[in-house]
């Protein structure tokens, strides 16, 4: 192999990772914090388990919950927070000041290929929708579980997308940042880098949609979240920042067009696509939860009827799944007991990093989208499309 073939066959590699393979956030587990804490004069409790996905791998979770002697009721509604593509659950923590106020319970989770859970690869939503059908079933056979709400930023937001209208125990949906189509979301990407011709963005988005789909099962060009909004009906309240440069804030205004449940939207004008949310859209997403997962007046409780009916006339697509067996939203603030001038620290300089290599991985992708040329794609494309024959010949 010639230097430079072997310089973009490493060029696509390194995109197909970036979409499905992206840094692990294998955070020290001590970040979790402890596993007992105070908060507003109640004693709360960190319960870590070890779910099993759709696929056959562990997931890592944990539930944090108060003490039995500081229940307000034996069952207590609950947000399951779904992180983003290069995430874990220790981003869910930042939100355990805005749901621990209104009595909700929060459940985080290192999804499939995150984290400290097993995994190769992720799949933007795709196998994990169907790993929230598996902490769904894990909290409804606690005792303790009421209401079930989804919280997804990013990937966690298509995942909640994806997911929410085939089950009507979700009462309820946060969605921070959702991207409507993938294939769109990745030409947009490319023209912001490089103006490339679409026939060349298309050329490169085919490589490595076959690559991907090799891999771990996954079309890309048919992950397209937006597909599920007109029959999903859980009343939901979707985020945006207006100067996201990864997500266009087209993609969430055409999903809330035509999203078919009870619906509002907050956008930020200030921060970008993994930035805090400012205290007054943090306090909306509060009231919004507090509304439809605490309050058990009559109106909600037709509302939640009306929800199940419509849920339940959708007839659910059967995806096949192949089974591959390969603002002030910190935890740690002054109501928290624990609190550590050093632990802060060390989490400030932690995600430092992570920007950092997330800007280097951006730049990195530049670089490579400046490399490529139409005789690369063209050559490229054809040593791919004889090795997916060579495949179908053998299945």
């Amino acid at each position: 192999m010639e230097k430079g073939d072997q310089k973009i066959k490493l060029g696509y590699e390194t995109l197909w990772k970036f979409i499905i393979r992206p840094p692990k956030d294998v955070y020290p587990i001590n970040y979790l914090g402890p596993q007992q804490f105070k908060y507003n004069s109640k004693i709360y409790v960190r319960k870590d388990f070890e779910l099993i996905s759709h696929q056959g791998y562990k997931m890592k979770s944990s539930l944090i919950e108060p003490l039995p002697q500081y229940r307000p009721s034996k069952k207590m509604p609950v947000v399951i927070y779904l992180h983003g593509n290069a995430s874990s659950r220790l981003e869910g923590l930042g939100i355990l000041n805005i749901l621990l106020p209104h009595n909700i319970n929060l459940f985080t989770v290192d999804l499939p290929g995150c984290g400290h859970s097993e995994g190769k690869y992720i799949s933007l939503g795709y196998y994990e929708s169907y790993d929230v059908g598996v902490i769904v079933d894990f909290l409804e056979n606690l005792p303790g579980t009421g209401g079930v709400a989804l919280w997804g930023r990013s990937m966690g937001a298509a995942t909640a997308l994806i997911y929410a209208h085939r089950d009507k125990r979700i009462k309820a949906i946060c969605l921070d940042s959702p991207f409507a189509n993938f294939c769109r979301l990745g030409r947009e990407l490319t023209k912001q880098y490089i103006n490339l011709p679409d026939f060349l963005i298309n050329g490169i988005l085919k490589i490595i949609g076959s690559t991907i789909k090799d891999k771990n099962g996954i079309d890309i060009f048919k992950l397209n979240p937006i597909e599920e909004a007109e029959n999903t009906f859980q009343p939901a309240i979707f985020i945006h920042a207006i100067n996201d440069k990864l997500i266009n804030l087209q993609h969430v205004i055409d999903i809330f067009n035509i999203y078919g449940g009870e619906k509002s939207l907050k956008c930020s004008e200030v921060g970008g696509h993994n930035s805090k949310r400012p205290k007054r859209i943090m306090k909306d997403i509060a009231n919004f939860f507090e509304k439809y997962l605490c309050n058990d007046n009559n109106d909600n409780n037709d509302n939640n009827d009306n929800i199940e009916q419509k849920i339940s006339n959708i007839k659910i697509k059967n995806d096949n799944i192949k089974n591959d067996n390969s603002s002030d939203t910190s935890y740690l603030n002054q109501s928290f007991v624990f609190k550590s001038s050093e632990y802060n620290k060390d989490r400030d300089r932690y995600n430092f990093q992570k920007e950092e290599n997330e800007q280097k991985n951006m730049d990195e992708i530049k670089n490579i989208l400046l490399s490529i040329n139409e005789n690369d794609i063209n050559k490229e494309s054809t040593e791919t499309n004889s090795k997916s024959s060579i495949y179908e010949k053998n299945k």
